[in-house]
């Protein structure tokens, strides 16, 4: 069944490609033969520079989806964890063997330095008073470097972060997964996971109108268009109205189907 809808989906694809091309092949060459034959071959060329394209670009967007969820899931997972320490401990081990854990940060420390990792394990944004409050810490340890890993950012957190003589890494949710569970190669397990409910946007408002459930109409309405340019012929606004549909039936047909999900465990 999967591989009949392979077909049907690559057959639908040409159609859509095709019907495209003949109407403007149409327009500029009498001949019915000679329209038909360039198309086929302008389809042919098109359809393979599509399926290139379009392969590369899915298998680049949906590994990053992928990874974003991840990310996001295992960051709720740990913040929801009683043991998330002894995770960040092992982790830190990783790069320094003699790393020793405390109540809530980890010191790293080799002759050169001596490094502080605070996991910020909270719903709420990292703020600069919690900066302040880990500083205090590393005076405290007389630690020279600071890594605090979160889930999101105040944007004055930042800012404050850069105008202290100690050095601060700040690493969200996406950045440690990135920076720090692909580098060493190591994943908290997933036990939680969540979606965020959110507003219709623009963004998702265009996938509405473009959702593949509305290939069929714009397939069928350009379709009336283009026969009656075999009646109309000199009539560019027909051959205009026919390519626009057809357009929207191929941007239809690569998107998903449009579907909002709402979470029942929201991360904030």
């Amino acid at each position: 069944m999967k591989y009949v809808s392979l077909i049907l989906q690559s057959l639908l694809r040409a159609i859509l490609i095709f019907s495209l091309t003949f109407i403007w092949v149409r327009y500029f060459i009498h001949a019915l033969w000679l329209s038909i034959l360039l198309s086929c071959l302008i389809t042919m060329v098109l359809d393979i520079f599509i399926r290139f394209i379009t392969k590369r670009r899915n298998n680049k967007s949906n590994m990053k989806i992928k990874e974003k969820e991840e990310a996001e899931n295992m960051f709720l997972s740990l913040a929801t964890s009683s043991n998330y320490m002894t995770f960040f401990l092992n982790l830190s081990k990783k790069e320094n063997p003699n790393a020793t854990k405390k109540k809530n940060y980890i010191i790293l420390e080799n002759p050169e330095n001596k490094t502080l990792f605070y996991p910020f394990m909270s719903a709420n944004e990292l703020s600069k008073d919690d900066i302040a409050k880990i500083i205090i810490l590393a005076n405290k340890e007389k630690a020279g470097k600071i890594v605090i890993t979160c889930g999101e950012i105040n944007k004055e957190a930042f800012s404050f972060s850069k105008s202290l003589n100690i050095p601060i890494i700040l690493l969200d949710k996406f950045s440690t997964y990135n920076d720090l569970y692909k580098y060493y190669d190591i994943f908290p397990k997933i036990t939680l996971t969540y979606q965020k409910s959110k507003k219709l946007a623009f963004k998702e408002m265009l996938a509405y109108s473009f959702n593949k459930s509305r290939t069929k109409g714009y397939f069928l309405s350009a379709i009336v268009l283009l026969i009656s340019t075999f009646f109309i012929r000199m009539n560019i606004y027909y051959t205009i109205m026919a390519s626009l549909l057809l357009i929207f039936a191929l941007i239809s047909f690569f998107n998903p189907y449009f579907n909002i999900k709402t979470s029942k465990i929201p991360l904030r």
